[in-house]
């Protein structure tokens, strides 16, 4: 078995060198997979049945590696909203805030990680009644909101962070000790890879980093276990 975690692109609307990338990515790595997990915030704003069509260059390629058997998980980050049925339907990756589960015989927690700290602002656009504004708006009025206000969301240009690394270490340790395996975080834009032994078990939290801007990402492979990779078109660098 093989499994596959990136996140962090934050793609927006004239990110065109960062999708050819994603793309040389998908071709190069993900066919390899079985199984892959998108920790979250690929996009700078997208809500539940929006569609752009700026997007649509990456999510058709991930549609095409849904249909020839691969599964692919979309974990929700800080910049996706209540995608759903329709988001599922049409690209075939399942949108999911967190998931636990089994590779091989290991406990797995996934997530995007934000629920580590979350912000103010971060908490009340996830209520109902913002939903029926982005509704109420439509596509094209919602994502010049988010776009003003995405400093105060978050920042995609996050750079390395001692204290930001001892706070998700601190998080999947905590996690760890309640029984799972390993945990897998993104969001913090620092790629991890830590160890941990407890009950004489040897444990795992990985954070993939950012895909585009540090080339990184996780992978889990039977007999081997987990590692954090660095992609280049052409080539991968393991950590």
């Amino acid at each position: 078995m093989k499994a596959i975690f990136f996140g962090d692109a934050h793609l927006g609307r004239k990110t065109v060198k960062e999708i050819d990338y994603l793309l040389n990515f998908i071709d190069e790595t993900l066919y390899e997979a079985d199984l892959i997990f998108i920790l979250g915030d690929m996009f700078e704003f997208y809500y539940g049945d929006f569609s752009y069509e700026w997007f649509n260059p990456f999510l058709q390629r991930l549609r095409k590696l849904a249909e020839v058997g691969k599964e692919i998980f979309f974990l929700e980050g800080n910049h996706e909203f209540s995608l759903g049925k329709y988001f599922e339907e049409r690209w075939l990756c399942k949108p999911i805030p967190s998931i636990v589960t089994y590779l091989d015989n290991l406990k797995v927690y996934i997530s995007h990680g934000h629920e580590i700290k979350s912000s103010l602002l971060g908490r009340l656009l996830r209520k109902k009644l913002t939903y029926r504004l982005m509704e109420l708006f439509g596509p094209r009025v919602s994502w010049r909101l988010a776009m003003a206000l995405r400093p105060l969301l978050s920042n995609k240009k996050k750079g390395f962070n001692q204290k930001t690394v001892r706070l998700f270490r601190a998080y999947a340790e905590k996690k760890l000790k309640e029984g799972f395996d390993a945990i897998i975080l993104a969001h913090s834009h620092i790629p991890d890879l830590y160890e941990i032994v407890d009950d004489d078990k040897r444990k795992v939290y990985l954070n993939t980093g950012d895909i585009i801007r540090s080339s990184t990402y996780g992978e889990y492979v039977s007999g081997q276990g987990f590692s954090l990779k660095k992609f280049l078109p052409g080539s991968e660098v393991s950590f």
